[in-house]
């Protein structure tokens, strides 16, 4: 899980209120509901001595907030300013306001879990829809009128030449989605295309892919560019896609931190953690999803520091001493050498 998008707040100095509601607009009382989550967190925040200035930044973010739908949102302060806002998918059963010297980031983490970047396109043999993961249509490939599209009917002696043109037209229309394709991709960074339509322009559309795309490409026979097409199918075909990335992973992960273990690449427990967090040997932090925020706060503050990745674990799957571990970007046998 890469955490650059907290950047902002390890540039500035503490005590912080973190505070954690459910700001769904879902329903008929959303706006009063929401009124009464700023207040317990107010309520909380002021328990806990956060000061007057900081706490009204959180309760003007809480009440300023616009995001639509079923969502929890997370807001950091400190020193009387908002430094962040976020928004993430599953809100918490009950609202929560801390104050600490760093602030409660592991709330966060899982509430958002793992973030792919996805491109689906969805073609035929006249061109095709590139659309990003936030259901936005990034670009609309269509390169004209070329003339035939569809092969002539058996019989005539023109039949072969309207075959070879209609061929010809097909090549032509998949080469232009490819580079398309290619281009979205490095624009946006997608780790996975879900590629859908007609079978024949996904094929051709295949050949013309650059290797570093086409080891990203997940096709699936669900999806339509026709008009009217349920898009069920296609959302089941991506969430499947993303998911499976997401889960090789993990298992890459573990199986990283397992045989690092033997080789001086990983380190697990506390103690073992830190010194490397310190020095920016740590590529990866593994945290129980379990461990307690006074002790996994700190160190994803750490990780967020050296711009290092936090993953949380799931205690049946990696038993790791204390709830932590790390992978490493080179080997804890030392300091890392001066440049």
């Amino acid at each position: 899980m890469n955490l650059g998008y907290l950047r902002p707040l390890h540039d500035r100095p503490g005590p912080w209120a973190s505070a954690y509601l459910d700001a769904s607009t879902d329903a008929a009382d959303a706006r009063k509901r929401i009124e009464l989550e700023a207040r317990a967190v107010d309520d909380q925040l002021d328990g806990a001595g956060a000061d007057p200035a900081t706490r009204e930044a959180v309760g003007t973010a809480i009440r300023g907030h616009t995001g639509t739908g079923r969502h929890g949102l997370a807001v950091f302060a400190a020193a009387g300013q908002v430094a962040l806002t976020r928004g993430y998918p599953q809100p918490p059963a009950q609202p929560a306001g801390h104050w600490a010297a760093y602030p409660a980031l592991l709330p966060l983490l899982a509430g958002i879990g793992e973030q792919v970047r996805w491109l689906r396109v969805l073609v035929d043999r006249t061109g095709g829809d590139l659309v990003l993961d936030t259901g936005e249509t990034l670009r609309t490939v269509a390169p004209g009128d070329r003339y035939p599209i569809h092969k002539a009917q058996p019989g005539g002696w023109s039949q072969p030449r309207y075959q070879r043109a209609a061929q010809t037209n097909w090549e032509r229309n998949a080469k232009e989605v490819a580079e398309a394709i290619a281009q979205a991709v490095d624009e946006v960074g997608a780790e996975v295309v879900v590629l859908a339509g007609d079978v024949r322009a996904r094929q051709l559309l295949g050949e013309h892919l650059p290797a570093t795309v086409a080891e990203r490409l997940v096709a699936t026979d669900a999806g339509s560019r026709a008009p009217g097409a349920d898009p069920q199918p296609l959302d089941e075909a991506t969430e499947r896609a993303v998911q499976e990335l997401v889960e090789r992973r993990y298992r890459d992960l573990l199986d990283a931190y397992r045989a690092g273990l033997a080789h001086g690449l990983a380190v697990g427990g506390l103690a073992a953690v830190r010194t490397p967090l310190e020095w920016g040997q740590v590529q990866t932090l593994l945290l129980h999803r379990d461990v307690a925020g006074g002790t996994a706060d700190p160190l994803v503050w750490a990780a967020v520091g050296q711009d290092a990745d936090v993953v949380l674990v799931d205690a049946g799957h990696e038993r790791l001493p204390e709830g932590v571990g790390a992978v490493l970007r080179f080997r804890a046998s030392g300091a890392p050498a001066a440049g």
